[in-house]
């Protein structure tokens, strides 16, 4: 009644500065893109249209649920 919802982003491996050490290894970083329906890591900026939709009122009627940002690394 009060118009709160929630809900969570769930990240696959996103390339940030806290991750820097496995970033620089090349071998690991393409070992985890090849499980990833996309092909390639996530970005911190592939979670902006996510983001903004749950902050909108386009939203407002979405709740309880867990949105994958993570290139279909969970179903793959």
């Amino acid at each position: 009644p009060y118009g709160v919802t929630c809900n969570t982003l769930v990240p696959g491996f996103v390339m940030t500065p806290l991750n820097a050490r496995l970033s620089s290894d090349p071998e690991k970083m393409a070992a985890l893109a090849a499980r990833t329906m996309v092909g390639r890591n996530g970005l911190p900026e592939d979670f902006a249209g996510a983001a903004v939709f749950l902050a909108s009122r386009a939203s407002a009627y979405v709740t309880g649920q867990a949105i994958f940002v993570d290139g279909g690394f969970s179903v793959h």
